[in-house]
């Protein structure tokens, strides 16, 4: 009998610490309801195009989050610009084009020379072929806007029948119609780190969000906290790119080079931090 009191004893302990560490999670409203009293830095870039910044607490945690917003019905549109084999600044890239404002986007090689090592098709044109299976969706933009697609496991060329002219390949896809997306529990997902992802709202609203890390002030998100993240502002769509270093998010004629998140690759809290990578999505 004692040992079976214990048994008892110990299990119901071990429910009340999984209970406490649920609660201790915030939840989408709170979450939600943090955003709402955070007082956002506010920037009109253009007409259609809206910079939010933001340093909060959330997660038990510190975070600095940068929100570029494409307005619905804008006469702006996302576009895909790629370095070819040739690494680049974000901020170097977008400025290429002439860009609005920019992120980083697919994933790619260190070593010089290698490029994207996801798919890429620009303008018709495949840029890239897959050199990486472990990507789980593509974006592809549209006169109608971006699409996120997930990958088709059957298929080991789902990337070229993509019926459309502009197609990046990442991911993991964090959320789809308002719900978390099915993400693996490797320490890439689970792990803090800095992020970049791109989401949508039912109204048509599009989102470029960068999360800073790695750094005091910033402590970076898993992917389960992008979702939630995605989720409190209110998105239905979202799917993740390329984090870590070579996050950073790019806005024409702003100091520090247009760099207005804190790239973590100097290992400072600062504005030139920026790594150099493959390709960018940016506001044209």
């Amino acid at each position: 009998m004692k040992k079976g009191r214990t048994r008892m004893l110990s299990l119901w302990l071990v429910c009340l610490m999984m209970s406490l560490q649920v609660f201790a999670q915030p939840s989408v409203c709170e979450v939600a309801n943090m955003i709402q009293q955070t007082a956002w830095k506010t920037k009109q870039i253009t007409e259609d195009v809206v910079l939010k910044q933001a340093q909060l607490e959330i997660f038990d945690s510190k975070q600095t989050i940068s929100i570029l917003a494409l307005q619905p019905a804008s006469t702006a549109k996302l576009a895909i610009y790629d370095g070819g084999d040739e690494l680049n600044l974000t901020s170097e890239l977008c400025k290429q084009v002439d860009a609005v404002a920019g992120v980083n986007a697919s994933y790619f090689a260190l070593e010089a020379g290698k490029g994207s090592v996801d798919f890429v098709r620009v303008n018709g044109t495949v840029l890239h072929e897959s050199r990486s299976k472990s990507r789980n969706a593509a974006m592809a933009i549209d006169e109608s806007g971006i699409h996120f697609l997930k990958r088709d496991t059957t298929d080991a060329k789902w990337e070229d029948k993509i019926d459309c002219d502009n197609v990046i390949v990442s991911g993991p896809l964090i959320m789809e119609n308002g719900e978390v997306a099915q993400l693996g529990k490797d320490a890439y997902v689970k792990n803090r780190h800095p992020r970049t992802f791109v989401a949508t709202k039912a109204d048509g609203t599009i989102l470029l969000i960068v999360v800073d890390g790695r750094n005091a002030n910033a402590a970076g998100m898993s992917l389960y906290e992008l979702y939630v993240l995605a989720k409190s502002l209110g998105c239905e769509h979202a799917m993740n790119f390329d984090g870590g270093g070579s996050s950073t998010m790019y806005v024409r004629g702003e100091p520090d080079n247009g760099v207005v998140n804190y790239p973590c690759d100097n290992k400072q809290f600062d504005h030139a931090g920026e790594r150099r990578v493959g390709n960018v999505i940016y506001i044209k």
